[in-house]
């Protein structure tokens, strides 16, 4: 079920910085007219005062004016930008993403999702699930030749949030470490483990929009992969299954 989008910005942080300096700027200068014209008409006949002084301070007046402007044409550019990336965010609402971390959220009970690539000269896999003290809280290996590879060269991971011997584990974040083996038994390097879930809507705090995954707020730089839920077609960085893991290339501890 998508959420949609919700925002916890507070409406006073969005005012913008250079029309609040432009404000106190056309204050001062007021005040700086007044005194000036004061100073004028009081001045001494025989004594006039120096005009250099007072026309470097109306230049120095004039050159914070036009550094404000620069500011506010910054601002207008920042807020386009952020417009025009937050619309573009909208496009996960409904899709399944690979995120890059390993750690993934258990929620009431529901599967959780990975997904992972292996080194060339695989032959075996060794999943260990660990929870936030690190204890492995499940563990399972399988034969390279059991797990199908989508067109990214991913495989999917599904773990129910049951321990070895079959309890039901508390929610919380727990972590997938993969160990890739070749056919001598030696632990080999270049494993990648991504968390995946549905994106089920949009949430922006303090300015920044997240994805929010599977109940974690992820930010959109962190997404290695999208797919389109429940079609197998992907639609970005690798081919896609659903987040139900009923998918060719899915694996379950």
């Amino acid at each position: 079920m998508v959420s949609g989008v919700s925002s916890s910005t507070d409406a006073s942080a969005s005012s913008s910085a250079a029309s609040s300096a432009a404000t106190s700027l056309a204050g001062n200068f007021n005040t700086f007219l007044t005194l000036l014209t004061t100073q004028l008409k009081n001045q001494d006949p025989t004594s006039p005062m120096d005009s250099n002084e007072f026309t470097q301070q109306l230049v120095q007046f004039s050159q914070v004016e036009q550094q404000i402007d620069m500011n506010k044409n910054l601002e207008t550019m920042i807020s386009l930008m952020q417009s025009q990336q937050n619309s573009s965010n909208l496009n996960y609402v409904g899709k399944v993403v690979d995120v890059d971390s390993a750690d993934a959220t258990l929620t009431q009970g529901n599967t959780t999702y990975w997904s992972y690539e292996l080194p060339e000269g695989t032959t075996s896999v060794q999943y260990n699930i660990l929870d936030k003290s690190g204890n492995v809280v499940r563990s399972v290996s399988a034969a390279s030749g059991d797990l199908n590879l989508d067109s990214a060269g991913r495989i999917e991971l599904s773990w129910d949030g049951k321990d070895n011997n079959g309890n039901q584990l508390a929610d919380g974040t727990y972590t997938l470490e993969v160990t890739a083996k070749d056919s001598s038994g030696k632990s080999l390097d270049g494993v990648n483990v991504y968390t995946r879930g549905y994106v089920e809507g949009l949430e922006t705090v303090d300015g920044q929009q997240y994805l929010m995954v599977a109940g974690q707020r992820v930010l959109p730089e962190d997404v290695v992969g999208v797919y389109n839920a429940g079609t197998g077609d992907s639609s970005g960085s690798s081919d896609g299954s659903d987040s139900s893991g009923e998918d060719d290339s899915s694996a379950a501890a």
